[in-house]
């Protein structure tokens, strides 16, 4: 399932309140996205949020129905990723009996 950074800037007035209603966000907040974890974010971006989700439109509706309706997020903008790194490939049993080449 595709992996989705969602980054947000909050109401600086309002930043408890929002990370508080952040943080009771369901696991599944709409159908087919799986909310991963949520992040503080220090620089020019406040909060960071990392879903799973199985198509873009379902973390647009994400997006439109409860991150922007929540009260304090001024700015969002999400971010499409893929991973990368050891375990994405998966080597073959005969790959897997010789040693990573370094």
């Amino acid at each position: 399932m595709p992996e989705y950074l969602v980054l947000m800037k909050l109401n600086p007035g309002k930043i408890v309140d929002t990370l508080g209603d952040i943080r009771k966000l369901e696991e599944k907040p709409v159908s087919g996205v799986d909310l991963c974890y949520s992040m503080n974010i220090f620089g020019s971006w406040d909060v960071g949020m990392w879903i799973n989700a199985e198509n873009s439109s379902q973390v647009l509706e994400f997006v439109q129905k409860k991150i922007k309706n929540l009260n304090g997020v001024t700015e969002v903008y999400t971010v499409p990723t893929f991973p990368h790194g050891p375990g994405v490939k998966s080597r073959s049993a005969e790959e897997q009996k010789r040693p990573l080449e370094t």
